[in-house]
């Protein structure tokens, strides 16, 4: 998770990538031409699917509500894509009938974090009571493991996707290495995702220096690292991952979200509401504090 004062609020947002990845999984040539991902938040009461206070896997610093936030309306919305393309509403019960038997994998920082937290929690808020399900957290491994299914989430906790190695001269990211890549092989869905630790500077950093082939550099232009790093990746797939067998999804950059009042006194931040369905939950994600 990126070193920060801030925290970010665990809800809504974070269901859409893996409910639209489901979808998509599940789709058929009849609607191929439907673009998903084009659309906008509509205010929806029958939501959220799960109640996060009473999930077992969210981390404390992830749940507004238990973190002081008094309002819930950031919780209340749903996904609506453009041209009357028709997204299911999530159904845990069948993901988890569907689903028996497989292991469903994240591979990224800590937006890979919220999308398996959220998954988890919607299948274990679906599943029939008593729900018998193991909790491992571990670094770079954790997993939920719903055991009448025999379902595994896997979370495997990675900056870059490429290695950062420590050598003599310090901590090299290493741009065509992925040396514990076959640790993601098996998986029946593989959802990956890397960005923002590319721009950060200065104490953030986690790497020293950067290396490309055989050169080795203090610093490159951060996107055409960030392009090298994917091409490694992307070969991988390509190389190794059984396409029938296994489907691979890449999650796109997620937007940072401000508001002035962050940046000037988080001090007015509580202060602030939910005002209009067209306003982004800008402020109050950032406002979101432990």
């Amino acid at each position: 998770m990126a070193p920060s004062s801030r925290r970010a609020c665990h809800g809504w947002a974070w269901a859409l990538t893996m409910v639209v990845v489901l979808a998509l999984s599940a789709s058929s040539a009849d609607d191929a031409a439907c673009d998903l991902f084009r659309g906008r938040w509509v205010a929806d009461k029958s939501y959220p699917l799960y109640d996060a206070s009473a999930c077992p896997f969210v981390p404390d610093v992830f749940d507004c509500r238990r973190n002081g936030r008094p309002d819930d309306a950031y919780l209340k919305f749903r996904w609506s894509p453009a041209n009357n393309c028709q997204l299911p509403r999530f159904d845990g019960a069948d993901f988890l009938r569907r689903w028996r038997g497989k292991t469903v994998m994240f591979v990224g920082d800590s937006l890979s974090m919220n999308q398996w937290v959220s998954l988890a929690c919607m299948l274990h808020a679906a599943a029939p009571a008593p729900v018998r399900a193991t909790f491992t957290s571990g670094e770079p491994v954790s997993a939920v493991r719903f055991e009448d299914y025999d379902l595994s989430l896997v979370l495997y906790h990675t900056t870059f996707l490429v290695d950062v190695v420590r050598e003599d001269i310090g901590r090299v990211l290493k741009l065509d290495s992925m040396r514990n890549a076959s640790d993601w092989l098996g998986a029946h869905l593989l959802v990956f995702n890397t960005w923002h630790w590319w721009t950060y500077r200065g104490a953030s950093q986690v790497w020293d220096y950067v290396q490309d082939g055989n050169s080795t550099y203090r610093d490159m232009d951060r996107l055409t690292a960030f392009s090298k790093a994917l091409s490694t990746w992307a070969r991988w797939v390509d190389a190794n991952v059984d396409a029938s067998r296994t489907r691979v999804f890449y999650q796109g950059v997620s937007p940072s979200h401000y508001d002035m009042c962050v940046v000037h006194s988080f001090q007015t931040c509580p202060d602030q509401t939910l005002s209009s369905l067209t306003i982004y939950l800008a402020c109050k994600l950032e406002c979101c504090m432990s």
